[in-house]
């Protein structure tokens, strides 16, 4: 990485590598390449001067471009970075708690924060023994854009197999799960994820994801600095309060590569207004990829089908399955084609076969690339599956993570697994299901998340898109988990959804006057009883934000079912369910 950043300040040290929106929509300020070597640099002679090579950094910040400037210059000085979510509001539980598990379980010895370092003060009042490591405040460091130290003191080598940064997964906060992420692996990811969207230095990135998440720090920014491109950056609050300063930016900016996961596509079509799509211009727009939790086919057909009048191709759509564990990309379809979509019989997928013809509707995520290798596996015997069933996904190459931090033997379960009775190995286990169909991989589910009720498998996703269908009171993609619960009598299935006043598209299809919950509740009940064939034994109707999730917007679902179980779940009165948009969630944990 390091030797990359100097070849890019040497060959286009003048081009802009990023812009910044501070709101959305003003520019602010734009680093060039140059600019990002130079401040890479003196940052990184001040890590020096406070810890060694090898020894974990957090950063913590919030600023898009200090956050930039702490990750480069943890690469030039072999300091190994630590992304993390600042735990704003300062005092909230759930991020400071993850924040310190996250800083006692990889031992780190600095924290690289930016401003005034008004942030370490508040920290201290949560978090003294964090406080109490060394703290680099970048903007007063030498960390500065466009200033380095004179000489520069850097590691005198970063090899290939040498720790980038850990990658904190969501899970419990008191057990976080820190995937090394290698150098080695981090390129070799940033050029199969280049091959399979057929990106080059040309493309302008444009983003509002997150930087301490793995998509956003990886399939935008370092994905940008691999290519030599530029990108265009935006907090992530910024788009959550409009959508609509997404869509502008890639006007504005000729942006040609912008993607999120399944909810960012719901929000442009349920939360952007026709004021708003008439001045678009998303012609440019030629790498639109769909990732990070389940993909929806009637999200991507509503978003082709509410911006085909300004300029966007169905064809740029692209959906992506990837993992932290495994860098970030796994598998991405093919360049120029809509997502490929099957019908299946329902029944048959649930019993672990893929049967065409039926009422379920799958997506494909790609093929995997020349030197991945995916098979599908039985979880429980280890033995490859017939062609056409379900089992686990199990990936192998170059670019898998190197394991957790820390975690011996969880990784050697996760990261080293062999495929019986031939010992074929070593394998990622990923945990998600899925199945090949012409070699392209189809995810069914969650090995974890499984409902299993009557004996019959039910994918939780599959449950809660039947819900979010049922009634327009019921929030849209994202506001709803499904799972199960054990009864005396056994596993019952228990469905937690946000409801909200329809807004926007939806808004025309909804009743003036308040529905009363048990027309809500006989409307849920009647759509998983017909589309599923099985009970809802408890559903509750919470506000919309009740719903815990990742930063990256996925349902918790455990996490769910223990408020759930914990009577923690306030159901809401629906006379006083506002609009979605005034009661976005704050995005919780950290994947």
């Amino acid at each position: 990485m390091a030797e990359l950043l100097s070849e890019h300040a040497r060959e286009r040290g003048s081009k802009v590598f990023c812009t910044i929106l501070s709101d959305g929509s003003q520019e602010g300020p734009s680093i060039t390449y140059a600019d990002l070597d130079a401040a890479a640099r003196a940052l990184a002679a001040r890590l020096l001067d406070a810890c060694a090579p090898g020894d974990r950094a957090l950063i913590l910040e919030s600023d898009i471009a200090d956050f930039v400037v702490a990750f480069m210059a943890c690469q030039r000085a072999g300091v190994v970075a630590v992304p993390l979510a600042t735990p704003t509001p300062i005092g909230s539980a759930s991020r400071v708690a993850t924040l310190r598990a996250i800083a006692r379980d990889c031992a780190a010895t600095v924290v690289l924060t930016g401003g005034r370092g008004e942030l370490r003060a508040q920290v201290t009042r949560f978090a003294p023994e964090i406080a109490a490591l060394h703290w680099i405040v970048i903007g007063s460091t030498g960390g500065t854009i466009g200033t380095a130290p004179d000489p520069p003191r850097e590691a005198a080598c970063v090899r290939p197999d040498d720790l980038a940064f850990l990658q904190y997964t969501s899970g419990s906060t008191s057990t976080p799960k820190g995937v090394m992420v290698t150098h080695e692996a981090l390129l070799r990811n940033a050029r199969l994820q280049a091959d399979g969207m057929r990106l080059d230095a040309d493309d302008v990135v444009v983003s509002w994801l997150p930087l301490f998440h793995d998509m956003g720090l990886i399939g935008k920014v370092l994905q940008t600095f691999y290519l030599g491109a530029s990108a265009v950056l935006m907090p992530p609050m910024t788009f959550v309060q409009r959508p609509s300063r997404w869509l502008a930016a890639i006007t504005r900016h000729g942006g040609t590569v912008a993607g999120a996961p399944n909810f960012g596509f719901d929000l442009c079509v349920r939360r952007v207004y026709p004021q708003e799509r008439a001045e678009l211009d998303l012609s440019s727009w030629r790498v639109a990829f769909s990732g990070a939790e389940p993909v929806r086919p009637a999200t991507l057909d509503a978003f082709a089908d509410a911006y085909r009048p300004h300029g966007f191709e169905a064809r740029a759509l692209f959906a992506a399955y990837g993992l932290a564990e495994n860098t970030l990309i796994t598998t991405v379809s093919a360049a120029g084609t809509r997502p490929r979509t099957l019908r299946v019989d329902r029944a048959a997928l649930a019993a672990g076969r893929l049967t065409p013809g039926g009422s379920q509707e799958i997506v494909g995520v790609g093929i995997p690339a020349p030197e991945r290798r995916l098979e599908i596996v039985d979880p429980d015997t280890c033995r490859r599956c017939p062609p056409g069933s379900v089992g686990e996904v199990w990936a192998g190459g170059p670019d898998v993570a190197a394991g957790y931090w820390g975690r011996p033997e969880e990784s050697a379960l996760t990261f080293a697994a062999r495929i019986a009775p031939d010992d074929d190995g070593p394998f990622l286990r990923t945990g998600d299901l899925g199945v090949l169909h012409d070699g392209e991989l189809f995810i069914t589910g969650r090995l974890k998340d499984l409902v299993i009720v009557g004996g019959r498998n039910h994918y939780p996703q599959d449950l809660e898109a039947t819900v979010e269908a049922a009634h327009p009171w019921i929030r849209g993609i994202g506001g709803c988990a499904a799972f199960a619960v054990d009864r005396d009598d056994g596993e019952r299935l228990v469905i937690v959804s946000e409801v909200s006043r329809p807004t926007g598209a939806w808004a025309a299809d909804a009743a003036d006057a308040v529905p009363s919950s048990t027309e809500i509740d006989r409307a849920v009940r009647s759509a998983i009883s017909v589309e599923h064939g099985i009970a809802v034994d408890d559903l509750v109707l919470v506000a919309p934000g009740a719903v815990p999730r990742t930063s990256s917007g996925k349902v918790r679902r455990r996490a769910c079912r223990a408020a759930y179980e914990a009577g923690e779940l306030r159901p809401a009165p629906l006379s006083l369910a506002g609009p979605a948009q005034e009661h976005e969630p704050v995005r919780e944990g950290v994947e």
